[in-house]
């Protein structure tokens, strides 16, 4: 991204927040929801309680992450204009869970239901650029934990590590509660117990890049980590991720993708991936994707096994549920260009 942001994005993300930090979430009025299906999407989702698509029309929210939450089946989104955590159920409502915290981007979002919590990784990193926060203040970065009830605040942990621009993106977390934070910005992934304590962060020659880093970010019932890098679509496997010196393996791809942004590991041991080309210059290079991996060896190497073209533009990541996977397009092109969205103030959510 260019500093020197056009006018037009800095006056999306002012619009945006404005309401949000400076009247409060609760004074805005809730979005409207449409959910877009045919007469087969409408009998499918009389069978299974999801429409196949839902076209949420909800301005200025902008979602790059999307959880499941199986305590009110519904989806949660963050916001990346308004540092919120929303709610959006299938009966067309969409009310705030998480009222801003901070003049922050949520991006990552994930359910811990044993434990009643929400995760999401969050920074200023975007409002920075735009010269919409103070350049001589330190820069927020980190993941925050919140009630999953009530939207309470928990903890808030600080993983900025006195980088200039850090830019925490993905979270997941283990059968322990410990939390691991990916950073695109400064190529990291952080360790933080389930107490909200900093552990430590991993730094390998093979995440950096002057592009985008480490992205998404799944934890395996096996015990280690699948971590997708978005530049040059790579993933990693890391081991023994609560020690103070994992092992990293990169994962041999029988076709890597162009990038790879949010994961999502499916009960059946399959990885879905999102790829899309938000943050490569020179405008649209790729083309948008999801794609389903498996692998017969614990992932030391994996296999595509469905390569789908995506028909909403920039899907970031995937939630999986009872009645499908579930990919997010949040409109994000916006911020980061100012060109508008093909549907301007809709985000959409459509099964895989």
């Amino acid at each position: 991204m260019d500093a020197s942001a056009p006018a037009s994005r800095r006056t999306l993300l002012r619009l945006a927040t404005a309401a949000t930090i400076g009247g409060g979430l609760a004074a805005m009025p809730l979005p409207a929801f449409a959910a877009s299906a045919g007469s087969a999407g409408a009998a499918r989702s009389a069978r299974c309680a999801l429409p196949s698509v839902l076209n949420v029309t909800a301005p200025g929210v902008y979602p790059e992450g999307v959880a499941w939450d199986p305590t009110r089946k519904a989806f949660l989104v963050g916001s990346s204009a308004q540092g919120t955590i929303s709610v959006v159920k299938a009966d067309g409502s969409v009310t705030p869970l998480v009222t801003p915290f901070a003049m922050v981007s949520v991006l990552g979002v994930t359910v811990d239901a044993p434990r009643g919590r929400v995760l999401a990784a969050y920074t200023d990193y975007f409002f920075r650029l735009m010269g919409i926060v103070d350049p001589t203040t330190p820069p927020v970065s980190g993941v925050g934990v919140f009630d999953l009830a009530t939207g309470a605040v928990q903890h808030l942990v600080d993983l900025s590590d006195g980088q200039a621009l850090p830019r925490a993106n993905d979270v997941t977390f283990d059968r322990e509660g410990t939390i691991y934070v990916t950073d695109t910005g400064v190529d990291t992934v952080s360790t933080v117990s389930r107490d909200g304590e900093l552990l430590h962060i991993l730094r390998d020659d093979r995440f950096l890049t002057d592009d985008t880093g480490p992205n998404g970010i799944v934890h395996h019932p096996g015990g280690f980590l699948l971590m997708g890098k978005y530049e040059g679509g790579r993933l990693f496997r890391i081991e023994r991720p609560r020690s103070a010196r994992p092992k990293v393996c990169e994962v041999r791809l029988d076709h890597a993708p162009a990038s790879i942004d949010g994961l999502a590991l499916r009960p059946d041991g399959s990885l879905v991936v999102a790829s899309n080309d938000l943050s490569l210059s020179g405008g649209r290079q790729t083309r948008d994707c999801v794609l389903v991996l498996r692998s017969t060896d614990g992932w030391r190497t994996a296999r595509t096994v469905q390569d789908q073209t995506w028909p909403f533009e920039d899907p970031t990541t995937i939630a999986v549920t009872p009645y499908g996977d579930y990919v997010v397009s949040g409109g994000l092109r916006e911020i980061l260009t100012g060109v508008p969205s093909s549907t301007p103030g809709q985000f959409h959510l459509r099964r895989r």
